[in-house]
């Protein structure tokens, strides 16, 4: 669960390779996408107020404004991403198997997460040690300014990323969280499981 704003951009992806300019391209989130983030943050944020709620609680953007302070919010997000690597960060039961079909469908896959690029070491090796499949790894502020109108599809469990993707005229997409249910007819789906984002992106593919 993030803020909307975008402070200065920073944070390389690998490079682009000549084919991906013609491959359909998706970029993928990660916290609370591919992996239940919010879990692990919530313990986080327990240490700093004992008294924070629950994530099924969390049902406007900026809830942690009643309990900490913006640097506490940022250090416990920072204390995740700094132990993502560790074993007891598992990804979604069918993570892999969501970004191995878009590859094996013709996707180019761009994972793009909001934080700070000191912690690729530990993003790529989780994302590897779990087999999740990707092109670029993007790590960043301000992922949207990845959007473009060659870009495909967004997933994403930001509704001020998805709506920032709408505005491009991107399909978007994420899994339906608390925080992001007041806003699902922004223009974006919103769904229960990654199984179903996928079959949603692969049938709409067949109907173009």
């Amino acid at each position: 669960m993030m803020r909307g704003r975008c402070p200065p951009c920073y944070g390389q992806g690998k490079e682009k390779s000549e084919s991906s300019e013609f491959m359909k391209k998706a970029i993928v989130d990660i916290d609370n996408t591919l992996w239940h983030f919010c879990d692990a943050f919530y313990e986080e944020l327990r240490k700093i107020n004992k008294n924070f709620p629950t994530p099924e609680h969390w049902t406007h953007w900026d809830i942690w404004e009643e309990f900490c302070t913006e640097a506490d919010f940022y250090n416990a997000v920072n204390a995740v991403h700094l132990k993502q690597h560790h074993d007891n960060y598992v990804p979604y039961p069918e993570a892999k198997d969501f970004l191995i079909n878009l590859k094996g469908n013709g996707f180019h896959i761009t994972i793009a997460s909001h934080r700070s690029p000191d912690y690729r070491r530990q993003t790529e090796t989780w994302l590897e040690k779990h087999g999740l499949v990707y092109d670029e790894l993007h790590l960043s502020y301000c992922k949207t300014e990845l959007f473009t109108e060659s870009t495909d599809v967004v997933v994403d469990d930001s509704p001020h990323v998805l709506e920032k993707a709408v505005h491009q005229g991107v399909r978007a997409m994420g899994l339906l969280f608390p925080w992001n249910r007041e806003y699902a007819n922004n223009g974006f789906l919103l769904f229960n499981s990654l199984n179903e984002i996928l079959e949603h992106i692969l049938n709409r593919d067949l109907d173009r």
